[in-house]
């Protein structure tokens, strides 16, 4: 079959990858006059690590290993630990914080990306799918795939014109040489007050992934404004603002897209942002389009000899799962400080009771974790 994928991030070339030797005609087409690495670091759990393996591009070692994920509240005493190894030893994998463009690159290894290729318009056909790229172009495909994110315009001709909804919530995010007591070692720490979150992980070669959950806008000056936002947050996040720089910060807004059963028409689907964007406070976009690809793939593989009918249960599949992963998300809860009551109670409560009452704020991490072996 001829196979065009319309984007080349990580669910695009994770699905190239899956489909490599399978005897089909695979065309990657991506907007960007090259390979779109920014994006600071992402966080690969053990379902995303899986996923790649089965997918014939298991991660190679970059990165940094993350053995505990740890809660603190703004005065920097620690309320809740996550253990990260219990997923690791029951799936297989561990769990990784690793820089995007040592991702990307990694996925695009072998795999044909024509660059400053956008597709515009998808038309369905009973014998197969013609997608249009920005020049009036015309790409004859058995299949089309949209990764092209969430403003995706496979989505929007072949389900849903309907954008993304934006909420109030912002990430500012970088990947910077700071915090050595952090980045020397494999835990991760989230810091949350009443100015947002605050997120710290090492990712390998003494990088620091670092990220701040804001929900109301900033302006000319972010660095300086979250400096002043989060000045009251303990001794790790102001050790972190007295060092980043404006130019260090990269920013995008959360989003959450509806999630039907159905994802496309014809030969035509979705994986990805592209199908399922929700915001990033469960950690599992990438891990998300990575599941996706690699059931896409086996899809790709088996019997096709009904096409669309393979396409359909592959979305009902991923749907159902992550649906789920998405309502946590779009919660934004685990952004959220600590109700004024328990806010009071914690100057008199010792760190077990905190994390106690707390805990309802993580259930949605929680969750997903223990979810994984879905």
């Amino acid at each position: 079959m001829k196979v065009l994928i319309a984007g080349g991030g990580v669910g695009g070339l994770a699905l190239a990858r899956g489909l490599a030797g399978s005897g089909h005609e695979v065309r990657v087409f991506e907007q960007a006059p090259e390979l779109r690495t920014g994006g600071a670091a992402v966080t690969i759990f053990s379902n995303g690590a899986a996923a790649l393996a089965g997918l014939g591009a298991p991660l190679a070692g970059f990165g940094g290993r993350l053995d505990r994920l740890r809660f603190d509240i703004a005065d920097g005493r620690t309320v809740v630990t996550a253990d990260l190894t219990v997923p690791a030893r029951r799936i297989g994998f561990p769990v990784t914080s690793v820089p995007r463009d040592r991702l990307v690159r990694h996925l695009a290894q072998g795999v044909p990306v024509e660059f400053s290729r956008e597709i515009v318009d998808v038309e369905v056909h009973p014998g197969g799918v013609v997608a249009i790229d920005a020049t009036g172009g015309r790409h004859e495909a058995d299949v089309v795939a949209g990764a092209d994110g969430h403003r995706s315009a496979v989505r929007r001709a072949v389900l849903d014109p309907a954008p993304a909804a934006e909420n109030e919530w912002t990430t500012w995010q970088g990947l910077t040489p700071v915090l050595p007591e952090l980045v020397d070692g494999t835990t991760g720490v989230c810091v949350v007050g009443d100015a947002g979150l605050v997120g710290l992980l090492p990712s390998g070669d003494g990088l620091l992934m670092w990220w701040f959950d804001v929900h109301r806008p900033l302006g000319d000056s972010p660095a300086a404004e979250l400096a002043a936002r989060f000045a009251g947050y303990g001794p790790l996040v102001q050790g972190l603002l007295r060092q980043i720089r404006d130019q260090d910060l990269e920013s995008f807004r959360h989003v959450t897209h509806r999630i039907p059963d159905q994802w496309g028409r014809g030969g035509a689907t979705l994986l990805g942002d592209a199908a399922h964007a929700f915001p990033p406070t469960q950690a599992q976009g990438a891990n998300q389009a990575l599941e996706d690809a690699w059931l896409l793939s086996r899809a790709l593989r088996g019997d096709t000899a009904d096409l669309p009918g393979a396409l359909r249960r592959y979305e009902a599949l991923r749907a159902r799962r992550v649906r789920k992963v998405s309502r946590r998300a779009a919660s934004e809860q685990t952004n959220k400080p600590l109700p004024p009551l328990v806010r009071t109670l914690t100057r008199l409560m010792p760190p077990t009771l905190i994390g106690r009452a707390y805990a309802a704020q993580l259930r949605g991490i929680s969750s997903v974790l223990n979810d994984e072996t879905a």
